[in-house]
C-alpha cells in the first residue's frame, strides 16, 4: 500500500506536538529551609537548663532547619490545579559541658533530637495569570496533618553523680500553610521547571509527655512542637 508524503510528514509532525503539549500532571521534588518558633522548646533550653545549671547549650534558632519534599498535582482549570505534598525532616541538638555541683565538677551532657518530622498536606495552586508562558507565578494554600516523634536526654554525670532526664514525645497535629511562587520553564516545549516560593506554616504539638530519671522535675512536663512559622524552598519538577 503506497502512503501519500503528505501523510507521511503529518505522522512526523505528531509526536513532536504530543511533546510539546504540556500534559495535566505534575510532580516534583524540592528542598525547603524553615524557621519554626519553636517557641517552648527554646525556652525549655534557655531557662530551665541554661539558665538553672550555667550551660550554654545551643536552642532550634541556632540551627538550619532543612526537610525534603515531594508535590504531585493535577491541572483542573486553567487557573485552578490541586494535589498532595510530603515533607520529611529530621534533626538534632546536642552538647556537652563541665557545671560546678556540690560533688564536683561534672559533666553534662543535652542532646534534643528529632528523628521523625512528617506532614501530608492537601495543597491548592492557583496561577493568576494562566498556565502559560516560561513564567507561571502561583498562590497556594494547604491543609493536612503532621506527625513528630522526638526525644529530649539530660545527663549529670562524674565519679559519684550519674543523674539523667529523659523526655519521650510524639503525636499528631493539624497544619494549615500559605504561600506564593512561581514555575520558571527551562526550554520552550515546558516540559520540565525550576518552581521556588514561600510560605508561612501553622502546626503545634503541645502536651504533656511522661518524663523519667532523677533529673525530672515531675512525672510529666510540657512536650511542645511547635512548626509555625515561615519557610523557602526550591525545586525541580516536570510535566507529563
Amino acid at each position: 500500500m503506497k502512503v501519500s508524503p503528505a501523510f507521511l510528514a503529518l505522522a512526523c509532525l505528531l509526536p513532536a506536538a504530543a511533546q510539546g503539549a504540556p500534559g495535566p500532571w505534575s510532580t516534583a521534588m524540592y528542598l525547603q529551609q524553615s524557621w519554626p518558633k519553636q517557641t517552648e522548646a527554646n525556652r525549655q533550653i534557655k531557662e530551665d537548663i541554661n539558665g538553672v545549671f550555667g550551660t550554654h547549650f545551643q536552642t532550634w534558632d541556632d540551627v538550619a532547619n532543612l526537610n525534603v519534599g515531594v508535590l504531585a498535582f493535577r491541572d483542573l482549570t486553567p487557573q485552578w490545579k490541586v494535589g498532595l505534598e510530603f515533607d520529611y525532616s529530621s534533626g538534632r541538638i546536642r552538647g556537652t559541658e563541665t557545671v560546678a555541683t556540690l560533688a564536683g565538677p561534672a559533666t553534662m551532657g543535652f542532646e534534643q533530637k528529632y528523628s521523625t518530622y512528617a506532614d501530608l498536606l492537601v495543597l491548592v495552586h492557583y496561577r493568576p495569570l494562566g498556565p502559560e508562558g516560561r513564567w507561571v507565578p502561583f498562590l497556594s494554600a494547604g491543609i493536612g496533618l503532621a506527625y513528630d516523634k522526638d526525644r529530649t536526654l539530660l545527663t549529670l554525670r562524674n565519679g559519684l553523680l550519674d543523674e539523667r532526664l529523659q523526655v519521650d514525645n510524639s503525636g499528631w497535629f493539624p497544619m494549615l500553610t500559605v504561600g506564593a511562587g512561581a514555575d520558571l520553564y527551562l526550554t520552550e516545549v515546558r516540559t520540565w521547571y525550576v518552581e521556588v516560593g514561600v510560605s508561612y506554616s501553622w502546626a503545634r504539638l503541645k502536651h504533656s509527655a511522661d518524663a523519667t530519671g532523677s533529673l525530672a522535675p515531675s512525672p510529666t512536663v510540657t512536650a511542645d512542637t511547635d512548626s509555625t512559622g515561615p519557610n523557602v524552598w526550591v525545586g525541580f519538577g516536570r510535566r507529563f
